[in-house]
Formats: C-alpha cells, structure tokens, sequence
C-alpha cells in the first residue's frame, strides 16, 4: 500500500501556520534500519505493547489527531505529543499497525501540527485541547495568549520529530517545513534553555528552564535540529549526595534561588539511555541512581522506582524522588509542597530499569511487581503502585504507556539506544 506524505512544494505561513501543505500519495521507502529487530519482542511483551497501544487507540482524539495526556481527559502538552509520536514510531516496527494505518494517523498530526496556534506566534503553549487545538491553561479552558511555553517539552518533542523523520524520510519536508515555522531560538539565551510565562502584567517573561538530567536531556533534542545549548549540556553546577549509602548527582541550584525544583528521578536517565545513550559519565550516575533505590528497599521493604507521575487524586501530579530541594527521598508537587504518604512505585520506571539492566536480581523484581498493572477492559497500564497503601494508582496516561512502547522497541533493536541503530 502506498503510504502518505506532503507535497515538497508546500510553504509555511507566519507563526508556524500551515498554509498550503497537502497529504499526496507516494512509494518513498522508509529506513529500514528502524525495522532490524534483532531482539524481537517475547509473546508476554508483545501482549505489554498491545497494552500500551491500546491507551493511544483509545485517547486518539478524531478530529486533531492529538492524544490526550490522560485517559479521556482532552487535554496534552507538547511532552504528550512527544510521547504519541515515540508509541506510534514503534509500533509501526514492532508490527502492532502497517504502513497505512501509520500514515494515516502521522497525516492527521502534521496536519492539526500546522495549524496549532502559537505563544506570541513564535512558539507551543505549554498545554492544548487535544480535541480542538485550541491554546488552554491547566484545567483546560481556553486562553487566547496562552500560559506561555516549556523548553523541556519543545526538546522532548524536536528528539521525536527526529527520529520520525529519520525512519519515515518520506515526511522529512513536511516536518522541517512545519519546524521552520518555530520561533526556536526565542526558547535559547546564553547557552541554556528557556521557557516563558505571562507575569500578571500580561509580559511574557522568559525562565530559565531544567536541571540536572532533564536540562540535558532536553538540549540533546534541540541539538538534533541544529539548535546549541552548549552550556544546557554540561552537568555542572552539580554536586554529590549521599543518598541511602550512595553518592547520586544533584543540581546544585536550590529552589529558594531560582524558584525551580532540582528534583532526581529516573525517567530523564531511561529517556536519554533508549534514544541517545549513556556516555562512561552518565551510565555512572545512572546506576548509582538504581542502586541508592536499591538500597531503599533493603532498609525499608518498599520496592522504590520513583520518577514524576500523574495520580489518581488531588494533588494529581507528583514528583517521586530520590533527592529534591535539601531532602533525600522527597515526595512533592511543582510548588514544593510535600506528599510524601503519597509516594508510587512508577511503573515506567520499573519498566525502564529492568531493560536497560535485566541481569540485575531488584530490577527483576520491579517488572514483575508492574507487569501486571492493567487496566481490566485493556485499556493501557496503570501509572503504579501507592507505597503506603499498596493500592493501584489508577490512572492512565500518554506517558507511563508512551514510555513502555519505546522502552520495548529499545529492546527489540537489540538493547540499543534507538538513535544509534536509525542512524547508522
């Protein structure tokens, strides 16, 4: 079946806006390195990644294309997309969708891609109606301004566009069309990474934006299109931490200073081993970081994968750490308030640890303590476990089931970090 693409003669208006881009048929071939499964799926991970899938069939909004950012919630973030655009990629290679579904649904992206209003018409809002397009704030009203935009979400999202473009170069116009329509470098100052927020004044104030792993992680995508923030990239100002016996890295900006969270999780480390991979320094802090989490279940008995995860009561969102803002193992939201009675064991990131070391005895035990984490109806796989209560955390979302499926696909190149295998 022929598969779907832009015209390379279509143009890009003002703000990013599409203005004559049109779906043709075509026979461009896509990259077949995307497709050399050389570890492929067992049948208990073919039935995970029919799972996670389901959660995108389910959350696919008709009339955009987007998906939600939780289960039949119609609202996302850029990091959201980002997500959808990673699950869909893999799919197409692990054979859960041809080459026509694929088509159809990337179509239907680029196209509700292009005609996304933007912040100032230079760049994303931090969050969207997933169903109508429109700019939202958090509790998905709309805004004609908008809130502002996330630097780490634009660098999540440029990483998948990429390696979207590069396994499918059939769309690589279309998609560095719609990119060159990005006010980008209005999100990069002296180095480093910025977001912007409307003050109460209506300015738009640029902030400095990320910390140690996620700052990183996020530049590497902006690097990918050619966009440097060289000093986004170095891991310093950092210092070493004894956290539960273990020497882990932290950012050594506090919040009272700069207003940001120098929270430690695992899913910027899982992030940056399955597309780009770990260089000798990183792949050191990262299992340091596996290791202290270790250890905490030695001196507690709770099985402990912590990263950032929505939940299934107020205050919805929480950042499960190994280390935030002075305290080692803090449980908090964006505004530093603490919840610590509602730590998770995060299935991502139980998922995570096991693939990137499946020899290790505790990462065992994590898959096999989340594997089973599943929505009854096949829904998708639920966010985690609640430490105290031992209770499910029931709720579903792009990010815990986006994860899972790249984190599958890594496997099944081989346990090779996806960027090294596509582009070589």
């Amino acid at each position: 079946m022929g598969s779907l693409t832009a015209c390379a003669s279509g143009t890009i208006g003002s703000g990013g806006q599409k203005s004559d881009f049109q779906a043709v048929t075509t026979d461009a071939p896509s990259n077949n390195l995307c497709g050399q499964l050389t570890a492929p799926l067992t049948e208990p991970e073919q039935e995970y990644a029919a799972t996670a899938w389901q959660y995108f069939v389910n959350n696919r909004q008709p009339d955009t294309g987007f998906i939600n950012s939780a289960n039949q919630f119609p609202s996302g973030t850029l990091w959201d997309q980002g997500n959808y655009l990673m699950a869909l990629n893999a799919v197409r290679w692990m054979g859960l969708i041809d080459q026509g579904e694929f088509d159809l649904q990337l179509n239907q992206f680029l196209t509700s891609l292009g005609d996304l209003p933007l912040v100032e018409g230079a760049l994303p809002n931090k969050v969207y109606n997933s169903a109508t397009g429109e700019m939202v704030d958090y509790g998905n009203n709309p805004t004609k301004k908008g809130l502002g935009w996330s630097a780490l979400d634009i660098g999540r999202f440029l990483t998948a566009l990429h390696i979207v473009r590069t396994c499918h170069p059939q769309y690589d116009n279309w998609i560095s069309g719609l990119m060159s329509g990005w006010q980008i470098p209005r999100s990069i100052k002296e180095g480093q990474l910025y977001g912007a927020v409307f003050k109460s004044n209506g300015q738009l104030l640029p902030v400095q934006e990320g910390r140690l792993g996620y700052e990183e992680y996020a530049a590497r995508g902006y690097e990918l299109w050619g966009f440097e923030a060289p000093k986004a990239l170095e891991t310093e100002p950092m210092k070493l931490v004894n956290v539960s016996g273990v020497k882990i890295p932290v950012d050594q900006r506090n919040f009272e200073e700069t207003d940001a969270n120098n929270y430690v999780v695992s899913e910027s480390y899982i992030l940056e081993a399955i597309e780009f991979g770990w260089d000798e320094t990183l792949a050191e802090y990262a299992e340091a970081i596996l290791t202290a989490q270790e250890n905490r279940y030695k001196e507690t008995g709770h099985l402990t994968a912590v990263s950032e995860d929505n939940i299934d009561q107020v205050p919805h969102f929480l950042y499960s750490t190994l280390y935030a803002n002075g305290t080692p193992w803090a449980v908090i939201t964006e505004e530093n308030e603490s919840h610590s009675e509602l730590r998770t064991l995060s299935t991502k990131a139980a998922f995570g640890w096991y693939y990137l070391f499946p020899q290790k005895p505790y990462t065992l035990k994590l898959i096999k303590a989340v594997k089973e984490l599943q929505d009854p109806d096949g829904g998708g796989f639920y966010a985690g476990l609640y430490e105290e209560s031992d209770e499910i955390n029931a709720i579903l979302t792009s990010n815990t089931n986006g994860l899972i499926l790249e984190i599958l696909y890594y496997k099944a190149l081989g346990n090779k970090p996806i960027l090294d295998v596509i582009e070589h």
